[in-house]
């Protein structure tokens, strides 16, 4: 399967690494791959909340921080490639991911997803973010998950 464009979320973890390599190998040559990073509103207001930091100021931090990790990540990618771009975006992550896909008109979205851990609370009643994304997408949704080892079990 191949497609032109393709949406893949990232949190910088190994696992939306994991995506990003994916999504390169299901692209057309001439495809684009836009790397997604949402800055979780609710995350900086608690940081605001708890006196660490004013919601600007840590939005910019977080903003800056996420540029450098993207444009890292874009570097490490082996050549050719096709072509890559990022975005960084703050809201509610599920929301977010969801919004530029549909503003974006993307053929795809690749996601990596998290097993069964310790969930907290939230992700027990309302779901991860990845399962809000599948249960609202109007497009095709692939998540790569945690591990193939643990995709076998």
């Amino acid at each position: 399967m191949k497609v032109s464009d393709l949406l893949v979320p990232i949190d910088f973890s190994p696992n939306s690494r994991r995506a990003v390599d994916f999504a390169l190998s299901i692209i057309d040559e001439d495809g684009d791959v836009y790397l997604l990073h949402v800055i979780d509103s609710d995350f900086v207001d608690r940081l605001a909340e708890d006196g660490f930091s004013d919601a600007p100021s840590a939005t910019e931090r977080l903003r800056n921080r996420a540029t450098e990790r993207l444009e890292e990540i874009i570097a490490a990618l082996p050549e050719p490639r096709p072509r890559i771009e990022t975005m960084i975006v703050v809201g509610k992550p599920f929301a977010e991911i969801l919004r530029v896909a549909a503003d974006l008109d993307f053929q795809l979205i690749v996601m990596g997803a998290h097993g069964v851990r310790g969930q907290n609370l939230e992700e027990l009643l309302f779901g991860s973010t990845a399962e809000k994304v599948l249960r609202a997408a109007t497009i095709p949704v692939i998540f790569v998950p945690d591990s193939i080892e643990k995709a076998k079990q």
